[in-house]
């Protein structure tokens, strides 16, 4: 999944922001104050238009602390200025002030964490923009668990996208500053993230009570959450010349069909088909890695190297559709081709596929040697139809729900992290984030496995907090 949008400050000047919408915009990042903790000039201006044109929108903050106390009171700016108005985007702070070099990656990581601290304390989600560099020099491991917006371009920049740079870490890349688009005037950063804050499934905490949908929002990283990073992380692999550096995105990279989705589904005994077209065996590998391979074999048949196979067998399913719906896979040119659909807006579906090339809206290319993401309108007459997928979890003993309460539990542990999702590497909540030894929980119908295979039950705490712990720390009463 790509979402592209720009960001902007008072060097934009007036924006017209009817004309960037109808241009299309994924998101605005918004300069939100500049040196000496001054409100940037234009940012009311600007969020009043995102605001009113409905682009998603995040704020940027260039920092000038060389303290911890003095990123605090940046970032108390930032909430003061924010006044508890709504962002889809993070609060990203910007480092790239050269005198913070001397401050060393310990030095630059007691400013981040002093920074992060303020602002998630008041509910906003919190990122680090900084280029290449920064990240690979200035940026301590610890750090690196946030949410990374890296800038990198080339000297020669001339507005596009150079494949070629993409860095290979972060949730988005800044591929331009040189960029021109309708509504404004002159030169625009342009960018791409790889995580659609926009959608309510991304949020980081899961909120509400006893009668909210609990389904597929919230924090929790369901299968179709998992489905999309996955398909992020494989955007921009290049199929390779031969069967040499298949796990690398670029190396070796030419047209012989080579790609490791194929090795891997013949290392499972399957019929990868090394060699030959592949966006089909890309979608299949998806599937596998998600739901396993003998639910990805109940999805996309036995014949599921061919497109129209897949087709056929989704027929006789009853999962064969004429409209679209987020996750499905979408057949092009009577199965000369196939992708997922990553998500739907207006008159618009938007696609990662297998085995092809970027280029315009509404231009089917199969054989185009790379994943990339595209986006094509609703009806266009190349579309076969759509192979609908069940992202329902279940545990293997039935359908969970999340709304019911399978018993109450009494904390074993001096302190336990409640955190968005099952596993260690997960952030915690931030409403309710620790619970001491003898607290009470409802310990509900949603247990899951983390990647180490530990069991996490999801707990509501106070009737009303929701979050993943452990279960070993758990005692049933």
């Amino acid at each position: 999944m790509e979402i592209k949008g720009i960001d902007v400050s008072a060097w934009q000047g007036k924006i017209d922001w009817k004309t960037v919408a109808d241009y299309g915009m994924g998101f605005a990042i918004l300069r939100i104050t500049e040196a000496g903790n001054v409100v940037d000039s234009a940012f009311e201006a600007n969020y009043e238009g995102c605001s009113r044109y409905q682009i998603p929108t995040g704020v940027y903050k260039y920092s000038y602390a060389m303290t911890p106390q003095e990123s605090v009171r940046e970032a108390e700016k930032v909430v003061q200025v924010l006044n508890g108005r709504e962002l889809r985007f993070p609060v990203f702070l910007d480092l790239e002030w050269k005198n913070q070099r001397v401050l060393g990656s310990s030095g630059v990581e007691k400013i981040a964490e002093a920074f992060e601290e303020v602002i998630t304390a008041a509910g906003y989600r919190f990122g680090i923009y900084c280029n290449v560099d920064w990240y690979q020099t200035m940026i301590s491991s610890s750090l690196k668990k946030y949410d990374f917006w890296i800038a990198r371009y080339p000297a020669s920049d001339d507005g596009w996208m150079k494949e070629s740079l993409r860095p290979d870490f972060g949730v988005g890349w800044q591929y331009s500053s040189k960029a021109r688009i309708p509504g404004i005037s002159g030169y625009v950063d342009r960018d791409v993230f790889y995580k659609d804050y926009a959608d309510e499934n991304t949020s980081d905490e899961i909120k509400g009570s006893e009668d909210e949908d609990s389904g597929e929002k919230g924090g929790a990283e369901n299968l179709w959450e998992r489905t999309r990073r996955l398909m992020a992380e494989q955007t921009g692999y290049l199929e390779k010349r031969s069967d040499k550096d298949l796990d690398s995105k670029t190396a070796n990279a030419g047209y012989g069909n080579y790609t490791k989705y194929a090795r891997d589904v013949t290392s499972w005994g399957l019929p990868g088909y090394q060699g030959q077209p592949w966006c089909a065996v890309y979608q299949f590998w998806i599937c596998a890695e998600i739901f396993g391979r003998q639910r990805a074999l109940e999805i996309m048949g036995n014949g599921f190297y061919n497109c129209n196979s897949v087709r056929s067998h989704a027929k006789s399913k009853g999962t064969w559709h004429s409209d679209p719906r987020t996750g499905a896979i979408v057949n092009f040119r009577d199965g000369a081709h196939m992708g997922r659909i990553t998500r739907i807006s207006g008159n618009k579906i938007y696609t990662n596929e297998g085995n092809t090339s970027s280029g315009k809206t509404d231009t089917v290319e199969p054989n185009g040697g790379a994943v990339e993401e595209k986006s094509y309108t609703i009806g266009n007459p190349q579309i076969d139809g759509y192979l609908w997928i069940d992202y329902k979890e279940d545990n293997g003993s039935g359908e969970q729900n999340k709304k019911e309460r399978l018993f109450v539990g009494m904390v074993t542990a001096t302190e336990l992290n409640v955190r968005t999702w099952a596993g260690t590497e997960y952030p915690r909540i931030k409403s309710y984030p620790v619970l001491a030894r003898g607290n009470l929980v409802d310990v509900m119908n949603y247990t899951q496995t983390a990647s180490d295979g530990s069991v996490w039950y999801y707990i509501r705490i106070a009737g009303k907090y929701y979050g993943f712990v452990h279960s070993q720390y758990i005692l049933r009463q």
